[in-house]
């Protein structure tokens, strides 16, 4: 009788991990078709026409899949990604980034959009100093290998060296000011989605990576859903169209209005190379301008705040939100100036 009990109380346990289990790795696995699908035919946001997806969804379908399904498996893979690390970082103490600057290096070299790089703040908050947490928070967005050759096979080697150095720069000097006005605030609650309280009993069974996965997702699924309608609205009524259409050359003013426009605007994994391209080419736009219009559509979007806002609190990310703008506009007027 005893033992039946206990089957029917582990049964239902058994199944949700399975059922865990099962949704990550096959959101992994598409993730990995759709990555090496859109490498393979070289398919980006700006031509993404030809994708077959696009082609065989109605407009509608394809931009509920590219800014909800897509968001969604993506978030999932960060989320699964992070519990990881925080397995292994807990066995492995000394790969840890210690400081801001090797925060900056290792976010550098992992191939993670911002939507992926958030949910680490779980991973690393009892860690880490919290100027390093948003250091990589940054940085993991603006920078990886393949960003870096393709900024400088595009674009130039001047910009591919103002881009690592003015990402250094924002990333740094972000999680200063950051901490600063967290320090302020002690009650600022980072990760407030933990999976377990000492009331609900759940401290009970034994966490695994699949379950701590759900749960985390679990809790920011709401933020995803609102992250994904502000995408499609500026996707419909898309500010970088602006750019294109009209000269902004290297006056405060356009330096201003590339920055204004990068906010709601997300490119990752270097697209926005490829869009700046024709316009430093052929419409005058400087590279100060370009220089801070890829800091801005990378490293913060309405996405990754909403999320930000989950995970550090709404002040804070709005903090956050502003040295980013503010730090772009000083950096890409003093590149124009200079250059």
């Amino acid at each position: 009788m005893q033992h039946n009990i206990l089957s029917g109380i582990e049964s239902p346990v058994a199944l949700k991990r399975i059922g865990c289990k099962a949704g990550i790795y096959l959101s992994i696995f598409l993730l990995m078709i759709d990555f090496i699908y859109k490498s393979w035919n070289g398919i980006s946001y700006q031509n993404r026409e030809i994708c077959i997806v696009y082609n065989l969804l109605p407009s509608a379908l394809f931009l509920i899949y590219e800014y909800f399904i897509e968001l969604f498996l993506v978030v999932i893979a960060g989320v699964f990604v992070a519990v990881i690390l925080e397995r292994q970082f807990a066995k492995h103490k000394q790969f840890f980034p210690k400081n801001q600057l090797s925060a900056f290096i290792y976010a550098s070299v992992i191939p993670v959009c911002s939507c992926s790089a958030i949910p680490m703040i779980e991973t690393m908050k009892d860690k880490l100093k919290f100027r390093t947490i948003i250091t990589f928070v940054v940085a993991a967005p603006l920078l990886n290998p393949y960003i870096v050759l393709l900024s400088f096979s595009i674009l130039g080697i001047k910009y591919g060296i103002l881009r690592i150095c003015t990402s250094l720069v924002l990333a740094m000097v972000t999680g200063l000011v950051v901490e600063y006005f967290y320090n302020k605030s002690k009650n600022t609650e980072l990760g407030k989605y933990n999976n377990c309280s000492p009331t609900n009993g759940c401290g009970m069974i034994k966490k695994n990576i699949y379950e701590d996965t759900y749960n985390i997702v679990k809790k920011i699924f709401p933020y995803l859903l609102i992250a994904g309608a502000l995408s499609l609205v500026f996707e419909i009524y898309n500010p970088a169209k602006i750019m294109q259409h009209y000269y902004l050359g290297d006056s405060w003013l356009g330096t201003i209005l590339v920055v204004i426009l990068g906010v709601p605007v997300y490119f990752c994994n270097g697209a926005d190379v490829v869009f700046l391209q024709p316009l430093m080419k052929y419409a005058g736009l400087s590279i100060g301008s370009s220089i801070a219009f890829s800091l801005t559509s990378t490293s913060v979007c309405i996405s990754s705040l909403i999320m930000l806002i989950k995970f550090i609190g709404r002040r804070l990310t709005f903090i956050l939100l502003g040295t980013v703008v503010l730090l772009t506009v000083i950096m890409g007027l003093i590149i124009s100036l200079l250059m």
